[in-house]
């Protein structure tokens, strides 16, 4: 079995969590995928995934195995999709992530508009409100706030937005605003939160007044949606960018609170590979994306 089929196998059992997903994604019977997992193994001579009755883990060789396996999957795609930009028009598959505010409002009608200009251009877009790993999970492009800092990646700023503090009026009526930072300790905090607590970190204020506030909400969820939805219920505060509440602030629905201690607007950025960046097709997708970004960061 040739070496690299063997890897692309073993990437897809990792990325799919078994044997069986893999084999559906990859359209082969599971027996075949394991066979060749198992060859794999065999012709290194080191053990990749530790096999029990319920589960299979990567050992450390396999984790190891499996880092360097998609970055080399990503360059073999990267040269195979950069020879065919430069023999004909932008063609091929384009994986996009993206967090679910931004890419409900934004990302996915621009993917729509995309794959209209360029028909021969398939994109998968994926909506999760994760921190994405972009080169394990085989990503070309992900929309991410904050700096771009891994050297493995290129970051190209979209635009910077507001952040701010809202709760709804019935909410204010009844629990008074918050005069500083400090009084949110006896406030019901609303938290997005990707790890499994109540704890989220606030930022407060600018320069060398700039810090940060520890809240323990009241609610939280893994959806950074849903703060929205429970500040609109009158249920507590939240701190948001202004373009996912602009909407309901303009309608009175909801209000800002702590305005003196707004932060530095926060930055958004379209973040690929290294290896990706001499792809036509990446690079168009960004370009465009970036051209877009007013539309959504102008009330930054």
């Amino acid at each position: 079995m040739h070496a690299v089929t063997e890897m692309q196998v073993f990437i897809e059992v990792v990325r799919q969590g078994g044997f069986s997903a893999a084999a559906r994604r990859l359209g082969l019977a599971p027996s075949v995928v394991a066979d060749r997992v198992n060859g794999l193994e065999l012709r290194l001579g080191v053990q990749l995934l530790a096999r029990t009755t319920r589960r299979h883990s990567l050992t450390e060789a396999g984790e190891t195995y499996y880092q360097e396996a998609c970055r080399i999957a990503a360059d073999l795609e990267e040269l195979e999709s950069r020879l065919a930009d430069d023999a004909a028009s932008p063609r091929g598959a384009l994986r996009v992530t993206a967090p679910m505010p931004i890419g409900r409002r934004w990302i996915a009608p621009f993917v729509a508009s995309f794959a209209e200009r360029y028909p021969e251009i398939s994109i998968h877009l994926t909506l999760d409100d994760r921190y994405a790993d972009i080169v394990g999970g085989g990503f070309d492009v992900a929309i991410r706030g904050g700096p771009a800092v891994d050297s493995t990646l290129i970051g190209r700023r979209l635009f910077d937005s507001r952040r701010v503090v809202v709760a709804s009026p019935d909410y204010l009526a009844r629990r008074g605003a918050p005069s500083s930072p400090d009084d949110l300790a006896a406030h019901r905090c609303l938290v997005f939160n990707t790890d499994p607590h109540f704890q989220a970190q606030w930022r407060f204020g600018r320069g060398a007044a700039a810090r940060s506030v520890k809240v323990t909400g009241v609610l939280a969820a893994t959806s950074s949606e849903l703060p929205v939805v429970w500040a609109l219920a009158g249920l507590g505060l939240a701190q948001k960018s202004l373009w996912e509440v602009a909407e309901h602030l303009a309608a009175g629905r909801l209000k800002t609170v702590l305005d003196a201690f707004e932060p530095e607007p926060a930055s958004f950025f379209a973040i690929h590979p290294v290896s990706r960046s001499r792809s036509r097709k990446v690079a168009l997708f960004v370009e465009e994306l970036a051209a877009t970004a007013g539309e959504i960061g102008g009330g930054g």
